[in-house]
């Protein structure tokens, strides 16, 4: 494999199909884009892919550590490590695909990654308040986040490993319906109305990439402003701290209601078509 690959060689291997037109725009417009310049600096280096992604671990979570100081400055570094871990999940990707190397541990890793990194930022969130302003409420508004952010991706988690415990269990073969996006059918858009719509708007308030921008737009406060960003930081915290947990159960509830785990085992899986 050649270790010293050209710009254009990169970008005609490494980037995923469609990557300017589906996921997030963070990703869409600035990481994937700019990742390729990573990828040709840690293919010279020798870094693995799984070194990488360590990197970006360390990143997110030296950045919470730099938050949970409470110091504006702190601040502001913290924001834009998390920028640099955010960058860094890409390139992790690119370097795997340049080197053929992409692998199922690597995919556990960076899942692993993403929930160690949202734990740390969302108590960092509340610890730094606690730290500046002396009251151990903001640690416990922390800990809501944290809980709550874990509560949302493990929606996802938790439902593939019942699916996957099935598989193990039964023994017998599958045909398998779907698409290469990693789902039966295309996500669906923002809910035409109703209560739907708003709890759309909810969950996506607590994605990684909206977070990280909203926590940029209050660096850029903090930079300019030596209060705001505190009253900014604040009502942000304590709004986070009674969202996220309550979308977590509510999606739990849901998700029990609808049998939402046995809903994707018969949406994906079939019986083969007999000989």
């Amino acid at each position: 494999m050649n270790e010293r690959p050209t710009l254009e060689q990169l970008q005609a291997r490494v980037q995923k199909q469609h990557h300017r037109e589906i996921g997030n725009w963070l990703a869409r417009r600035w990481a994937r884009p700019t990742a390729v310049y990573g990828t040709w600096l840690m293919v010279r280096l020798g870094l693995t892919a799984h070194q990488i992604t360590a990197l970006a671990l360390a990143a997110a979570l030296i950045g919470a550590v730099m938050l949970g100081t409470g110091e504006r400055l702190g601040w502001i570094a913290g924001v834009g490590l998390l920028h640099l871990s955010f960058w860094l999940d890409h390139v992790d990707g690119q370097v795997a695909r340049w080197r053929r190397s992409e692998t199922l541990t690597g995919v556990y890793f960076d899942y692993w990654m993403h929930h160690m990194a949202n734990l740390a930022l969302g108590f960092a969130l509340g610890l730094g308040l606690a730290v500046r302003e002396g009251w151990t409420g903001w640690a416990v508004a922390g800990a809501l986040i944290a809980w709550g952010w874990a509560g949302l991706a493990l929606h996802n988690d938790c439902r593939y490993k019942a699916v996957f415990q099935r598989l193990k269990r039964e023994s017998r073969s599958w045909r398998v319906d779907g698409g290469s996006g990693g789902r039966p059918a295309p996500a669906p858009g923002w809910p035409r109305g109703g209560p739907g719509r708003v709890r759309w708007a909810l969950l996506k308030w607590c994605e990684g990439h909206v977070v990280l921008m909203i926590l940029t737009l209050m660096a850029v406060v903090a930079a300019v402003d030596g209060g705001g960003w505190v009253w900014a930081w604040k009502v942000y915290a304590g709004s986070m701290a009674v969202l996220a947990p309550g979308l977590a159960i509510g999606r739990l509830g849901r998700g029990v209601r609808a049998g939402v785990a046995d809903a994707e085992f018969e949406a994906w899986f079939r019986d083969p078509p007999s000989a």
